[in-house]
């Protein structure tokens, strides 16, 4: 059966939009939490996202994605269909779908909330797009985000089983695109949203290549 974007999210669901954008060595970039409440961790530990954020009341999923792409990057985006749009259930294994909506999107997430994050065991619902920034993102405020890091298909998938300091993502060829004076090089790493999403895609794009 065919589907569209409402039939995975529903209307009166938390919901937002995450971008699967790669620097021209294919390496996937992601935002670094800032320092403000909302992106809190641990000490020594800091989270890393695709660049994307939640959808506001009235607003369609593309008007979202650009807004938050300028947001945190100072830069627009151009979408780019992706071949096949992959569903990462909040239960049950990883699988391609077919669906109508144009641009067709990368995938659908349902994220569970994790405990004392808004309703613990709830789900956000993220809409992933593929996208290409127009130019080199900009420096952005802290608040906003720590930095943008450029990770390899492999490191995005390893994410999910350590917790890596920034210093042995680098030295292992991660890249740092924006924020060295904001991060400190021992802070451990760990994806969230878009970034985890990836990390459990990618190994299914492997096997059919």
């Amino acid at each position: 059966m065919i589907r569209c974007i409402a039939d995975f999210v529903p209307d009166d669901a938390e919901s937002g939009v995450g971008l699967v954008l790669q620097n021209e060595n294919g390496h996937y970039l992601f935002f670094m939490a800032g320092t403000r409440d909302s992106h809190r961790c641990s000490p020594g530990e800091l989270f890393y996202g695709g660049i994307g954020g939640h959808r506001e009341e009235g607003e369609d999923w593309l008007t979202c994605a650009h807004r938050e792409a300028r947001e945190e990057t100072g830069m627009d985006i151009d979408i780019i269909p992706a071949p096949v749009t992959w569903y990462v259930p909040h239960q049950g294994p990883v699988q391609p779908i077919e669906v109508i909506d144009e641009p067709r999107p990368f995938a659908f997430y349902e994220l569970v909330f994790p405990p004392n994050i808004r309703v613990e065991g709830g789900i956000y619902y993220i809409v992933i797009y593929q996208a290409r920034l127009h130019t080199r993102p900009r420096e952005m405020p802290p608040d906003e985000l720590r930095g943008i890091i450029a990770l390899s298909a492999e490191q995005v998938v390893r994410g999910l089983e350590y917790r890596p300091t920034l210093t042995e993502l680098l030295d292992d060829g991660a890249v740092l695109v924006t924020g060295e004076k904001y991060l400190d090089p021992q802070v451990r790493l760990f994806p969230v949203g878009t970034a985890a999403a990836l990390a459990q895609i990618l190994p299914h794009i492997n096997k059919t290549q």
